[in-house]
């Protein structure tokens, strides 16, 4: 028969409810099924909770958006919140308190208030949330204000991050820091990327790549005066690397006065264009001969191909010289410290390439050449 006094039922099912709690508490078993224990610092097992948790996240979240449309506290749903807070001052006053006790009973017990790296995973993943979402409405991550246009944050946030960044790379360069102290490869990547995305807009623009301002030189995609500053800058490089006996491509040590070292040698070897260097010798030929020069230095030759000395030069060079035959020579390296024989290579590339491999300076190896000694004699070398 039913209860004629529904306050009575509902009091008689909340008693029988708290006292099977407090017998499932006192046996160490889940609340709500009584078959297991339940999970660490938990309530419940792990298949209640698991079974249970999309329906409660879906009733508290109905139930909150519920009571902040009708302006009221999402926690008790009776009181509206304090000003610039989300609940009333009675919840936020036993939330406080609770979460006081909690920390003094972990504090006693020896053990930390959460798990720094569990809190700092669920920070993250909040803040990405939030990044994701106000992007998408085109406000600015940090402050939620509109963002400028093609950028995820408003001009006040990024004139501070301009600002902060400015000082940061002011009190890196004092210290002596590369870049200001940041990231030399992060910095690099993004550098190079930025230069290939502002050549490429200016390319299909039809600017110069370097300067933007002027259209670029036919065949070519820098205009004349960028064209021409480079060269002169690469002469300078190239005549004060010589001086200092380096390399003129990367500017690390050479091998016995070369141009480049080893690897830099091989790199240009394997990247040249040989149609690319007939054509810019044709083209330097027809206007030295055009001008009355010698082909091969550039000297005055009085209407000759060659000027006395290149002729002369060619001709021991070429087959109709008959000389003593002359072997191209061997290198032999040697370490000084030890008197092992690293080997005997073809070319002073070659030697430079062991060198580099085996981490040895020029002073600490000697190098040995099996020139032949007639080829000072017999022919032009």
């Amino acid at each position: 028969m039913c209860e004629p006094n529904i306050d009575t039922r509902r009091a008689r099912e909340r008693e029988r409810y708290r006292r099977r709690v407090a017998e499932r508490r006192a046996k160490g078993l889940c609340l709500k099924c009584g078959l297991r224990p339940p999970a660490p610092n938990r309530s419940r097992c792990v298949v209640c909770s698991a079974r249970c948790r999309p329906a409660d996240r879906e009733r508290y979240h109905r139930r909150t958006a519920q009571r902040a449309a009708l302006g009221l506290c999402p926690r008790c749903g009776q009181h509206p919140p304090v000003p610039h807070r989300s609940v009333c001052g009675t919840c936020a006053g036993k939330c406080n308190r609770a979460s006081r006790a909690r920390d003094a009973r972990l504090r006693a017990a020896g053990i930390p208030r959460r798990d720094p790296e569990r809190a700092r995973q669920t920070r993250r993943e909040r803040r990405r949330r939030e990044t994701e979402i106000r992007r998408a409405r085109g406000l600015c991550t940090n402050c939620k204000a509109p963002a400028a246009e093609n950028r995820t944050k408003c001009e006040k946030c990024l004139e501070k991050r301009r600002v902060r960044g400015r000082a940061r790379y002011a009190a890196g360069k004092a210290a002596g820091l590369k870049y200001g102290g940041a990231n030399a490869d992060a910095r690099r990547r993004s550098g190079r990327l930025k230069s290939r995305r502002r050549q490429k807009a200016r390319r299909e623009a039809g600017l110069c790549i370097r300067c933007g301002k002027r259209p670029p030189a036919e065949g070519g995609t820098t205009c004349p005066p960028c064209r021409q500053k480079r060269q002169v800058a690469e002469r300078r490089q190239y005549h004060r690397r010589r001086a200092e006996r380096l390399c003129t491509r990367c500017g690390g040590p050479v091998f016995d006065g070369l141009s480049r070292c080893g690897p830099c040698a091989i790199i240009d070897e394997r990247s040249r264009s040989p149609a690319r260097k007939n054509a810019r010798s044709r083209k330097l030929y027809s206007e030295r001969r055009a001008r009355g020069l010698c082909t091969s230095c550039g000297a005055p030759s009085r209407g000759a191909a060659r000027c006395a000395p290149c002729a002369e030069r060619s001709y021991y060079r070429s087959d109709h010289f008959r000389g003593l035959p002359v072997w191209d020579p061997g290198f032999t390296v040697i370490e000084l410290k030890s008197g092992r024989e690293l080997g005997t290579f073809d070319s002073e590339a070659d030697v430079a390439l062991c060198l580099l491999f085996e981490k040895l300076g020029r002073d600490q190896v000697e190098v040995v050449s099996d020139a032949s000694p007639m080829s000072s004699f017999a022919a032009w070398t």
